[in-house]
């Protein structure tokens, strides 16, 4: 995974590395995520609220081709000194998670929870793919946690309003919720993912300063 050159090595050996970095609170990264996936995971519901392909299988397969395709370009405006590396490393760390997620959707027939536990394997490998792109070596749990309970609470939030309103528009409302809560986590993962760059480069500043 050091191979997409996001950690704070890669990143700071490059000629383009920042000596300082623009300031990015949890926040932030919280809110941004959940709003850029939250509008991507609309577009990709949008396949299913509107039956713009029949086969179930196909359908999956055009739903997660559209969050690799821009899911990564939206969440690289998180990325410090490595934003167009960004999107190469999501496809991996995202099919990942959907492959995870089919297995068990399919294999248990979306049933005993199927979606459920697809989501924490997928989740878990995704949170630790995440921390071994960038160079972080800690806090997984920490990390794992705060993704698996937003992406659940973004979820089940999206399927009650799905069975509230019904329809085209509560699959769209279903895929927004789903899109919050998931994007929110994913940003706040790459918020901590990126703290030893940071303070690399805090370190560094001192050190010319003094």
């Amino acid at each position: 995974m050091r191979s997409f050159g996001l950690t704070p090595d890669a990143v700071l050996a490059r000629e383009a590395a920042p000596r300082s970095l623009p300031a990015m609170s949890p926040s932030f990264a919280l809110v941004y995520g959940g709003l850029s996936f939250g509008l991507v995971s609309v577009l990709a519901y949008s396949i299913w609220a509107f039956r713009l392909i029949e086969h179930t299988g196909v359908m999956y397969a055009a739903i997660a081709t559209v969050y690799i395709g821009l899911t990564g370009l939206a969440l690289s405006r998180l990325v410090l000194g490595a934003a167009k590396r960004f999107p190469a490393l999501f496809a991996v760390v995202f099919l990942a998670y959907a492959v995870a997620w089919c297995v068990f959707w399919f294999g248990l027939k979306g049933k005993h929870q199927a979606d459920l536990m697809g989501s924490a394997v997928g989740l878990a490998a995704m949170t630790w793919l995440l921390h071994r792109a960038f160079g972080k070596n800690d806090g997984f749990l920490l990390s794992f946690i705060a993704l698996f309970g937003l992406h659940t609470a973004g979820y089940y939030l999206g399927e009650w309003l799905y069975t509230a309103v019904g329809g085209s528009s509560g699959r769209l409302l279903w895929g927004g919720a789903h899109g919050l809560g998931f994007g929110a986590g994913l940003g706040y993962i790459l918020h901590r993912c990126q703290e030893p760059l940071r303070n690399r480069v805090a370190l560094a500043s001192q050190g010319t300063a003094g």
